[in-house]
């Protein structure tokens, strides 16, 4: 009996442990060097290449934007269509803007995601996680990038872009990176605040 009792306690424990490790963040919280994203003349963000996973804890945004700027960029897989008309390159939200900051803020980062993820998905036992999330991108064509400009009264703006273009990957500020995986995407939520006000 006594062995029996210890083959379960035992069999508990190696499971325990194992459930543990599957289900803990799988990447670092702080990983990177962190980089500058420049604005073109247009106040555009400038995307000259696809720079290195970045993060660190804390907010991806400073609160109290005044003015959000989307910008539309056309990649070289870009085909005009007769009579249909280019996206604009650039749309401003100012109405909502600090509420559009705000839920920049509420995105999860890459652990987050993952468990997240891990959550609504996996069966009786947690998925193990993939490739670092984030650092990789499919070889997916976009037609356009897009990326966002917050602007404020009393800072610098801050730029963002999508890690892999489109609208894939970690949206990053060179500091850190959260991950845009819900539906509404952030692209779509902000054209709908845009059509709204």
């Amino acid at each position: 009996m006594i062995v029996l009792v210890t083959v379960v306690v035992v069999a508990a424990s190696v499971v325990t442990v194992a459930w543990v490790r599957r289900t803990a963040p799988p990447w670092p919280t702080v990983a990177g060097t962190p980089y500058e994203i420049p604005l073109g003349s247009d106040g555009c963000p400038v995307i000259k290449e696809r720079h290195q996973f970045v993060d660190a804890q804390g907010p991806l945004v400073p609160l109290g934007a005044t003015e959000v700027l989307l910008c539309t960029t056309p990649t070289a897989l870009h085909k005009p269509r007769p009579g249909v008309a280019d996206p604009p390159r650039q749309r401003v939200l100012r109405a909502g803007a600090a509420d559009f900051a705000a839920l920049l803020n509420r995105l999860p980062n890459r652990n987050q995601a993952w468990q997240q993820w891990q959550r609504r998905h996996s069966g009786w036992w947690p998925d193990a996680a993939p490739e670092p999330m984030g650092e990789a991108c499919l070889l997916i064509g976009h037609s356009h990038d897009y990326s966002f400009v917050l602007r404020y009264s009393d800072r610098p703006p801050v730029s963002l872009i999508y890690m892999c273009g489109g609208q894939v990957g970690g949206l990053t500020s060179g500091t850190r990176t959260r991950m845009d995986d819900t539906e509404p995407h952030l692209v779509n939520e902000f054209l709908s605040r845009f059509q709204r006000y």
